[in-house]
């Protein structure tokens, strides 16, 4: 038997000669026509021809043998099919002459596989279905699959959500799962052992449909000035077994989606909107922090304890807002404690502003369906001053959990924002030094440097957009197991534990916390759970917003022909991306059908043409002109025309003396 050293010179020997025979492991990328690529595990993409490209799904591990071709690229031979990841996938179901298919929906795959005879389950022509995959197509190029589900036809209610569900795997729990009276005598029993704060009048701050209310405010004015303000986040952690199905489930769907037609829970509906929602007069577990903040809207000190609550009331964001704008103390029954967290909101807001980053409200709409589960009307939501009181104390909560397990923790799960793309810090730097000449920004690498450059955006604007088009040029947020700064929010350190009914990552906060609180060893998730979360929140959102973009192409089509004022969201090379103030609504207006020839800058992100041009966040007016229900996009053309060129003026004859 060899032993590891053995094993591994053999491997190396087998890298080694591969290699001396021009042949190297690498993974199959896609493209949007037949061809493709072999990205080799040293960076380098080699061409996969259309008929190498038909041995292969995108995604597959496979072994090339590289070569060059008569222009000097590197070109690939599927030499040998290693894995294959894909397994299901959505599509659409057609014939061809005799033949049955389905075009799968897959980025960067563009081919028909073949459906059997008996693996049809009886769908028809244009039907969505879900497959799975039968055959692979190495070496001969011929996939097949089978229906599993069929999802829909055309037109039917529900079907854009019940097809992303589909597409991106997404469940709905087991109601089975759920033994209402055990948790009825856990929650008595552990209602008994916590800190009693039910004569504390919590209230929650929620839209009049919410029913999983995760967090409860209180606030009242210190005798030496400054505000005492208490933030109850529910508990489902003590009923939620770690490593128990309802935490396995929660863990992989990772947060709860809200579709247009229907929410997926993240945990079962009887714990999301009964024992753990915070209901008015219902005893409740939490986790409670209280914060002491100064009248600058500085955080002095916090604590964080196990507390049983009981809130007093469940308002409305439309009743607070209400309640305050008025200014008679008699027009609400909580008034007080509301006056008292509008105060606390200025003084925190303020202390934001001027010590972090506080982002714009980007405008968020609402899709009002009909009775076949199709769009009727899209509002825009307004966002009031009760929305900014939860916000700014959920916040200054959220910042209390992250100092609170940096101080008591070697690894947790913080969230981090690391600024600009590292490839994109030299297109910054150039647009700063022509825009901005005397603006030092050698430190925009770090998070204090990001912050003061956002600060100075704000108070001097330049004429050219700088901050629409630094805000393209941002890195993802991310997971991370150690206090990293959250460059987005102006923040040295940041997590989130508000949420727990709603997001794995606050329910996981909440037990590293308890175990804290009770001397205990804190369980934290490892790097492959943290990326798997990641990808789990990636495809839930994917879901979501795929299925609204399906809804507003739909209700684009009734819209044909109509103007509208709107502002460029993104650009391209051939024409921009229009967002639509009244609806929200997006679509392509393409530069190139213009007899007016543009010129695009792809550092500003910006079209010049001959009498006018296109930024960031520039105001346009358009028309929608056309839907592309296949491809989900919809066109709009320029409703101005262009200016005029105003004809030189003739010269006056000269005259001979």
């Amino acid at each position: 038997m060899l032993n590891s050293d053995a094993l591994t010179q053999l491997k190396q020997f087998k890298q080694d000669l591969r290699i001396a025979n021009n042949r190297f492991e690498g993974t199959v990328k896609g493209s949007p026509g037949r061809f493709g690529f072999a990205v080799l595990d040293d960076g380098r993409e080699c061409f996969l021809n259309p008929d190498e490209m038909q041995k292969v799904f995108p995604g597959d591990r496979i072994l090339v043998e590289v070569s060059q071709d008569d222009k000097g690229r590197d070109v690939a031979k599927v030499v040998q099919h290693m894995r294959s990841e894909l397994k299901y996938f959505v599509g659409r179901y057609f014939t061809r002459g005799q033949g049955h298919f389905v075009e799968p929906d897959l980025m960067g795959m563009n081919r028909w596989i073949f459906i059997p005879p008996k693996k049809r389950q009886q769908a028809h022509v244009n039907d969505l279905v879900l497959c799975r995959v039968l055959q692979h197509p190495f070496p001969e190029g011929k996939p097949q699959a089978e229906v599993v589900k069929i999802i829909g036809k055309p037109g039917a209610s529900g079907l854009e959500v019940n097809y992303m569900l589909a597409k991106y795997n997404l469940q709905a729990h087991n109601r089975a799962s759920i033994n209402e009276a055990e948790l009825q005598k856990q929650v008595a029993a552990e209602l008994e052992k916590r800190k009693d704060l039910r004569e504390t009048p919590f209230v929650t701050i929620d839209a009049a449909s919410t029913q999983d209310m995760d967090d409860a405010l209180f606030a009242t004015a210190r005798p030496e000035g400054g505000w005492e303000l208490l933030a109850a986040i529910a508990d489902p952690s003590t009923l939620i077994p770690e490593g128990g199905d309802i935490d396995k489930y929660a863990q992989r769907l990772g947060s709860s989606f809200y579709f247009a037609d229907r929410t997926l829970p993240m945990l079962p509906a009887k714990l999301a909107n009964h024992f753990c929602s915070l209901k008015s007069g219902e005893d409740r577990l939490a986790l409670v922090c209280t914060m002491q903040i100064d009248a600058d809207g500085a955080i002095s000190s916090y604590s964080i304890e196990e507390a049983a609550i009981r809130c007093a009331a469940n308002l409305t964001y439309e009743e607070v807002a209400t309640a305050l704008a008025s200014g008679d103390a008699s027009a609400h029954a909580y008034d007080a404690t509301l006056q008292a967290l509008n105060e606390v909101k200025a003084a925190l807001a303020s202390h934001r502003r001027a010590h972090a980053l506080v982002n714009e409200d980007r405008p968020d709409y609402q899709l009002e369906l009909d009775e076949n589960g199709k769009v009727k009307n899209i509002h825009r939501k307004i966002n009031s001053v009760a929305h900014s009181i939860v916000e700014e104390a959920m916040v200054a909560a959220n910042r209390c959990a992250a100092d609170f397990l940096k101080q008591n923790t070697e690894r947790s799960l913080y969230t981090s924002h690391s600024g600009f793309r590292p490839e994109r810090l030299d297109q910054i730097k150039q647009i700063v030094s022509e825009q901005i000449s005397d603006y030092d920004c050698s430190d925009l690498h770090t998070w204090e440097g990001f912050k003061k450059f956002m600060d100075f955006l704000d108070a001097n604007p330049p004429e050219v957009p700088v901050k629409a088009i630094a805000n393209r040029l941002l890195a993802r947020g991310a997971l991370s197991d150690q206090p990293c700064p959250h460059f987005g929010m102006g923040l040295p350190h940041y997590t989130t534990f508000t949420s727990p009914i709603r997001k794995y990552v606050d329910l996981s906060i909440h037990r590293q916390i308890k175990s804290v609180l009770k001397n205990q060893k804190p369980h934290t998730l490892n790097a492959k759970a943290i990326l798997q979360l990641q990808e789990s929140l990636r495809a839930g959102r994917s879901a979501v917003n795929e299925s609204e973009t399906w809804l507003k192409c739909e209700y684009a089509q009734t819209l044909i022909g109509k103007t509208f004022d709107g502002v460029v969201q993104h650009t391209t090379g051939s024409g921009f991306q229009a967002r639509l103030d009244e609806n929200g609504i997006e679509g392509m207006v393409n530069l190139g059908a213009l007899q007016e020839k543009f010129r695009f800058d792809g550092t500003y992100f910006q079209h010049t043409g001959e009498h006018r041009q296109f930024r960031l966040e520039q105001p346009v007016k358009v028309t929608i002109s056309a839907v592309d229900m296949e491809k989900k996009l919809i066109q709009m053309e320029l409703a101005e025309p262009a200016p005029v060129a105003q004809p030189a003026a003739a010269e006056e004859p000269q005259t001979q003396e």
